[in-house]
């Protein structure tokens, strides 16, 4: 099991039994895990995603790795998640999906726990790793900018709400355009 560390959190990686359990409940995941669960999670949004989360991962076991709770170390209580939407082990590109729950917002753990999640995508040859958020949703757009990730656009999502489409790429590719860039300039 990879978990990955920052001086805060832990980034567990959400495996069959954990999902499962959360499913049943928060006294389940917490007996499963041996991490207290904030009462606030999961969120609405991951919730109606667990289900997704489950099949794919009961079809592959490799999927696991994708989805990571985030854990923080001070209280040993998982407070979010964060995950790599898609078939990354295929495409080698991703959407990045990130939550913390609202009583731990604000505090810099979701964009530590992203940076350390994206940082470990690089590490995994993911090359491109797309992100997206409500318009009205300023907090997330600024953690998006703060992790290196660029504006390319707005859209409609379910319902018609509007968002801002980001898109980070990895430091090969990076290198490789700003190399091409460079030819093209001499």
């Amino acid at each position: 099991m990879n978990i990955l560390e920052t001086e805060r959190l832990l980034l567990i990686p959400y495996q069959l039994s954990y999902i499962e359990a959360t499913l049943i409940g928060d006294d389940r995941l917490s007996e499963v895990s041996g991490y207290h669960v904030a009462e606030e999670w999961p969120g609405v949004e991951f919730f109606f995603y667990l289900p997704y989360v489950l099949e794919s991962v009961k079809d592959d076991r490799i999927k696991e790795k994708w989805t990571h709770l985030i854990v923080l170390k001070s209280e040993n209580k998982i407070i979010g998640e964060v995950s790599a939407q898609g078939t990354p082990e295929l495409t080698w590109e991703a959407e990045l999906g990130y939550g913390v729950v609202e009583a731990y917002a604000g505090k810099g753990y979701a964009t530590e726990g992203a940076q350390a999640f994206l940082n470990w995508l690089d590490s995994e040859k993911i090359k491109v790793v797309r992100a997206k958020t409500y318009l009205y949703h300023k907090k997330s757009q600024h953690i998006l900018k703060k992790l290196g990730f660029v504006k390319t656009g707005e859209s409609n999502f379910t319902g018609g709400e509007r968002v801002a489409n980001f898109e980070w790429k990895s430091n090969q590719i990076l290198y490789h355009e700003n190399r091409a860039q460079s030819e093209k300039a001499k």
